[in-house]
């Protein structure tokens, strides 16, 4: 296939709405979207800057189940990723650019989290944090050829740069 404008601008809207998808699946806990149309067979994990441990490499159903659970144990959710820059390489007239099988995207992201169980008199039932999003997107061929989105997520890393309001939000939440 030609690596032309048309397939370089449909390859970046569809990359951009599966990094939008992910955010709006988890917080309408809509777990089916996210093995179907988000995650790869194989995910990279890190979350270790929120929530400790080390990265992982996880099955994208599994992890999906895994996210609907940690999700679910809250009251409410809202993420927000913005500013997605989407490393995608644009055809040039002179020389010959391939398409890419692989890309990277980087994006500014922010979750709030509510628990009201967790809430004291020194505390509050919310916990927001922020911080950037390093993801790569592997195109798969044979949905590509079934004619949708063939873009899915094979890594993703979650980079803290700030936290406010009740950690016993999480605690709380985690602790089931």
């Amino acid at each position: 296939m030609a690596y032309n404008i048309e397939q370089y601008l449909l390859d970046r809207a569809n990359i951009h709405d599966t990094v939008t998808k992910l955010t709006i699946c988890y917080d309408t806990q809509d777990i089916p979207t996210l093995i179907k149309d988000v995650f790869a067979d194989e995910v990279d994990v890190d979350y270790t800057s929120i929530l400790g441990g080390s990265p992982f490499r996880v099955g994208g159903s599994e992890w999906s189940e895994r996210l609907g659970k940690i999700i679910s144990a809250y009251d409410s959710t809202q993420h927000i990723t913005t500013g997605l820059v989407i490393n995608l390489p644009q055809p040039s007239g002179g020389t010959k650019q391939q398409r890419p099988d692989i890309v990277t995207v980087d994006a500014q992201a922010m979750a709030t989290m509510v628990k009201a169980s967790a809430a004291t008199d020194a505390a509050g039932s919310i916990l927001q944090n922020g911080g950037l999003l390093n993801i790569e997107l592997e195109r798969n061929q044979t949905l590509e050829e079934k004619g949708v989105n063939p873009w899915r997520i094979t890594k993703y890393v979650v980079i803290k740069k700030w936290t406010m309001g009740n950690q016993g939000v999480n605690n709380t939440a985690l602790s089931k």
